[in-house]
């Protein structure tokens, strides 16, 4: 019979394997494209043979959903960090524009995201137009930044300090929109993916921008 003492030494040495994997996945995927990378590798820089490796995960996408998963999910908390923080400081009185910066400050952390490894990233995002069973936490990443956005319009336009127009939730997945489509013509224009905030800012500038009634202070 298995003791309980077994079955914990047991679930250790599992999470142990699955955080080798984990982080051979993530190394291979700061070095290399994901289409040059091979299961055989991971398996071999996590220490693994390849048929543990199949037991702990069902291919390369579920590797590629698992680093940039958590990754994404670590930016989205330091953007919502941030933004409270921004919030604090600015007090009681903010301006219009202090909304729009707001909003353009999480694009601009998101951006800082897809510039570390444009062509993984930007694999990873795209997941989430798909129809796998993968794409559920990337489009619950999507859907948090969005919620985010909506909120910072809607209380900008319950003080005022923003136009109406288009109403709350238009404006944030207009936002998210221009951000994917950017990360979509990057490479097909032949832009700098190291410059894409010099794209994107000027974009949600023109959707955010006009819709600042007041200024205050």
């Amino acid at each position: 019979m298995t003791t309980a003492s077994e079955m914990s030494v047991r679930q250790r040495g599992k999470e142990r394997k699955r955080d080798a994997i984990q982080s051979a996945a993530a190394a291979l995927l700061r070095s290399k494209q994901f289409d040059e990378i091979t299961m055989r590798e991971v398996a071999q820089l996590a220490g693994v043979g390849e048929a543990t490796l199949f037991r702990y995960v069902s291919s390369k996408y579920q590797l590629l959903h698992m680093v940039y998963g958590d990754e994404l999910d670590a930016v989205l908390d330091r953007i919502e960090e941030q933004d409270a923080a921004i919030v604090a400081a600015q007090g009681d009185n903010p301006t219009g524009t202090n909304f729009v910066e707001r909003i353009r400050a999480i694009y601009l952390e998101r951006s800082a995201f897809y510039r570390r490894n444009p062509a993984n990233s930007s694999r990873y995002l795209r997941e989430g137009f798909t129809l796998s069973d993968l794409s559920a936490r990337n489009v619950a990443q999507g859907d948090r930044t969005i919620a985010l956005v909506r909120s910072i319009v809607e209380d900008g336009q319950g003080r005022e300090l923003l136009d109406l127009r288009g109403g709350a939730l238009f404006v944030a997945q207009n936002c998210h929109a221009i951000y994917m489509h950017e990360i979509d013509r990057t490479p097909v224009r032949g832009f700098d993916p190291d410059r894409i905030w010099e794209r994107l800012g000027p974009r949600l500038d023109a959707q955010l921008r006009p819709l600042v009634l007041v200024s205050r202070g």
